[in-house]
């Protein structure tokens, strides 16, 4: 019973110390401590600190805390605000017990207020980099490392409960690039007990876009120090968006072992455009999923890859090679690609300044663009940069691809990019029946980028691809078609305005509605069919057409323009400078008869956003009877005539073997009353609908 009484008294004087040690606390005024804090922190900062409310110290409960108002820290000298940080209300509460068995076991965190600025200058220095103050090196001494086993280096376990974070705000500007991103908090609360998942829950906004974050994640000891998988599934919505995320990473810290699902849907990309800080198409709806694995430090794997655009599909796998330079290699493959899916809406995004002075090559002069300054092709920097990032080589098959109405099938090519050159070959396709083969080089790592285009289409249906299209149906045959030009440039312009090579189209025997063909040889076909034919016909044979443009340093030059049919032939002649984007054409259509001549040049001259079109009625007056002199036919043409199954009796192959009749075609008697009527309409009807047809062509 002594032995006891003595115990209690003991414990008594222990209890009455402690609390008269809690009250000296409690009365103790810590603001006289801000000099001291505020000292220190400039030793290590080189930054001023101001704490302009109180410091609070609660010592009656177990899970004592500290507490402290409106803090400000200073920002760099250059900074664009005085405080780097400013917090208006900090307060942690620590349980006391289980600091007994060496754990810091941290009750709850608050933090209210918070509005903190990261920034870069346009040297590239940070206001995140500190100085601090310069000691006294005579004075100054070391720091003796810990020794083996006496615990300096071991940090106790750590173990949150609940954090709290309300009315936060992370701003982030980098003068070089005027980028300013803002993260917005209005609530984050994170819970976690010992043993348990984290529960975590975020209500924010990104550049004012608002998001929210749901989720579940591992114990926040296994975070710090590892021992299995760390679980991770979180749910956001953000911009229209639902993402989901599901799985695991080994190491989180080092970001390895990850194996995690993803899947991204939502209706309208457009209302992305606040995430991605400019304005995104509005496409969809869109739908993302795959599966991750891998570690950022060596390699991750993309499988199970699914994506969706509108009626477009994709599908495949991926992986990124991530130590040293970044590799993308891929596999992928799709049913359909619609590329309106990827365009519609895309105008409002894709605006640009009109106008821009002209640069490049020889033919780059003058004011160019059309009537409005408008150009077809923008001055604007290509954005090459982006490619020398990192290297890829993606495989990619499409079995139908669906552009501006015209349907492509069986679509394959492999896209490499090495050390910011990028390739797309081969470039195989089936379009209307033929085939299209090619392949296209762009250097991007050189000083001046250069472009190399190589294309050709074999016995391509001209009807089927005009008719699919939606442009016309009046025009019907098969066509070989070849693209090979050169150029360098730091923009669309610059390289068009110094392009060298050529194109051609051939096309054999074929036919064209006699309305279409009564449109570019001044409203006579119809006529002539019912002269020489005896009968109105619907269509007029085509014997060939033939197009060749030779193009150097951006002047591309008509060298041969040849449309024949069973009554006339249009031939053309002119020049398209691509620098100033002025055209200066003429076609001349020749009816095949002496009787009946009523056709008018016309001339396409102006820029090629909005070309004028003209007729020559007083050349016409001069163009009395007779046929066209001999057409000299390229080599090359007359073989791809063979090519397309034109026969031995076509005019055009005769003409080339020097076989081609002259004796003219002639009408009968009725032909003054005929042409008296086609001269009435040759200003007004045949105008307007060359005006049409052309701009269709070359313009509009």
């Amino acid at each position: 019973m002594r032995i006891a009484k003595i115990l209690l008294a003991v414990l008594a004087v222990v209890v009455v110390l402690l609390v008269g040690a809690a009250i000296v606390l409690m009365s103790m005024d810590f603001n006289q401590y801000k000099p001291q804090i505020v000292a220190e922190v400039k030793k290590a900062t080189g930054r001023e600190m101001a704490i302009d409310g109180d410091l609070r110290l609660n010592l009656f409960t177990l899970n004592p805390g500290l507490a402290v108002d409106g803090v400000k820290f200073a920002n760099a000298p250059w900074g664009s605000r005085p405080e780097m940080a400013t917090v208006k209300r900090f307060e942690v509460k620590v349980s006391i017990l289980p600091l007994l068995s060496g754990t810091l076991d941290i009750d709850q965190v608050v933090l209210e207020g918070a509005d903190i600025l990261i920034e870069r200058n346009r040297e590239g220095v940070g206001n995140y980099e500190f100085q601090a103050e310069k000691k006294d090196t005579a004075a100054a001494k070391p720091a003796e490392a810990p020794k083996a086993g006496s615990g300096g280096s071991n940090m106790p376990a750590l173990a949150v409960h609940e954090v709290t974070i309300k009315d936060a705000r992370l701003t982030y500007k980098d003068a070089r690039s005027a980028q300013t991103l803002i993260l917005g908090i209005k609530t984050l609360d994170v819970e976690g007990t010992p043993g348990k998942p984290m529960k975590v829950g975020l209500d924010g906004t990104y550049n004012g876009e608002p998001f929210t974050v749901k989720g579940s994640m591992g114990e926040l000891a296994e975070l710090l120090h590892p021992t299995r998988p760390w679980p991770l599934t979180i749910a956001a919505e953000a911009g229209g968006a639902a993402v989901d995320v599901k799985g695991s990473i080994a190491n989180p810290q080092a970001a390895t072992g990850i194996d995690i699902a993803l899947s991204v849907k939502g209706d309208d990309l457009s209302k992305m455009s606040g995430f991605a800080g400019s304005v995104v198409p509005a496409l969809g709806p869109y739908a993302l999923d795959a599966k991750i694995a891998g570690s950022i430090d060596k390699t991750i794997e993309v499988n199970g890859l699914s994506a969706t655009m509108g009626k477009s599909t994709l599908t495949g796998k991926a992986s990124v090679q991530m130590k040293g330079r970044p590799t993308l290699t891929a596999t992928l493959a799709s049913d359909l690609i619609y590329l309106e899916d990827f365009t519609k809406g895309g105008g409002e995004g894709a605006k640009k300044p009109e106008g821009g002075s002209a640069s490049g090559g020889a033919a780059s002069g003058g004011a160019g663009g059309g009537k409005d300054g408008k150009r077809l092709f923008p001055d604007d920097p290509l954005p090459l940069d982006g490619l020398k990032a990192a290297d890829a080589n993606i495989d990619l098959t499409v079995k139908k691809l669906v552009a501006n109405k015209l349907a492509i099938d069986n679509v394959h090519t492999v896209v490499a990019l090495k050390n910011g050159d990028l390739s797309v070959s081969p470039l195989d396709a089936e379009v209307a029946t033929g085939k299209i083969a090619g392949a296209v080089m762009l250097k991007g790592s050189q000083a001046t980028p250069a472009l190399d285009v190589k294309v050709s289409g074999k016995k391509v249906d001209i009807g089927k691809l005009l008719g699919e299209m939606g442009i016309t149906d009046l025009l019907y045959g098969v066509v070989n078609t070849e693209v090979d030009v050169k150029g360098q440039g730091k923009s669309v312009h610059q390289i068009m305005a110094g392009l060298n090579g050529k194109t051609s189209v051939v096309m054999g025997e074929g036919k064209m509605k006699s309305e279409a063909l009564d449109i570019y040889v001044g409203g006579a076909a119809t006529v002539l069919t019912q002269l020489v034919a005896g009968k109105k016909s619907q269509y007029t044979v085509i014997n060939c057409f033939m197009n060749q443009f030779d193009i150097k340093q951006g002047l591309a030059t008509s060298k041969v323009m040849l449309f024949d049919t069973e009554y006339a032939q249009i031939t053309g002649a002119g020049t398209i400078n691509l620098g100033t984007e002025q055209i200066n054409y003429t076609l001349d259509p020749k009816p095949k008869s002496v009787t009946v001549n009523t056709a008018v040049p016309v001339e396409i001259k102006g820029p090629l956003a909005d070309p004028s079109i003209g007729l020559n009625p007083l050349a016409a007056a001069a163009k009395i009877g007779g046929l066209i002199g001999t057409f000299v036919f390229p080599p090359a043409a007359v073989v791809t005539l063979g090519e397309l199954g034109a026969s031995d009796n076509n005019p055009c192959l005769k003409q080339a073997s020097g076989k081609q009749e002259t004796t003219p075609q002639t009408g009968s008697g009725g032909a003054a009353g005929a042409i008296k009527g086609l001269e009435k309409k040759l200003d007004k009807d045949v105008k307007e609908k060359l005006d049409e047809g052309i701009k269709k062509l070359f313009g509009k």
